[in-house]
């Protein structure tokens, strides 16, 4: 992953282009940090793999009620 400038006051990244002299955030004057950025494709796996895994965790309850006499 390519480090994105990250403004950590302003709480956003830039683009190259918009820093102002000396790798500075054009609204608050502040020095940027470089900051990896999540790819969107990983935080979609992560729903997706979340929404799995409750829906097995519901069959599984379901299926103890089921056969499971207390």
């Amino acid at each position: 992953m390519v480090p994105i400038p990250w403004c950590e006051t302003c709480a956003k990244y830039l683009e190259q282009d918009d820093l102002a002299e000396e790798g500075k955030c054009p609204g608050c004057g502040e020095i940027i940090a470089q900051r990896a950025k999540t790819p969107w494709h990983f935080k979609l796996l992560v729903v997706g793999t979340t929404i799995y895994l409750l829906y097995r965790l519901g069959q599984g309850i379901d299926w103890l009620v089921r056969h499971v006499h207390f």
